[in-house]
């Protein structure tokens, strides 16, 4: 019985010493090191356009024409539908590409009056 009430008082007393050295640590990280403002990270977006036939510059669906700073990225997309997951420089009005995918909006479906669904 010893033991445990031993061990309780030791974890009793490590204990406010740990939560005091975490929140130490928290406090220094909300502080700024300099009077400089942060810079936000821009987050990635998702444009639905055409690709030029340069394929360096991406046409969106609302008519904008965003240049693309890695252009490798579209190379085999020419004049394709695509959805593009990139990084957007509103400044110089040019992207960043991520990933590219090619659009569903070209798909067609096609049904047959023979097909199973049609059947009664």
């Amino acid at each position: 019985m010893k033991k445990w009430s031993l061990v309780l008082l030791v974890v009793a007393a490590v204990m406010p010493t740990a939560a005091l050295a975490q929140h130490s640590s928290k406090a220094n990280e909300a502080k700024p090191t300099d009077s400089s403002p942060q810079a936000v990270a821009p987050k990635a977006v998702t444009i639905s356009g055409q690709v030029s036939e340069d394929e360096k510059t991406l046409i969106g669906d609302d008519d904008a024409i965003w240049a693309v700073s890695n252009p490798g990225v579209l190379a085999g997309h020419r004049g394709q539908q695509v959805l593009v997951k990139c990084e957007l420089h509103s400044g110089k009005n040019e992207i960043h590409v991520f990933s590219i995918k090619m659009s569903l909006r070209d798909v067609k479906y096609v049904s047959k009056s023979g097909d199973s669904a049609f059947r009664r």
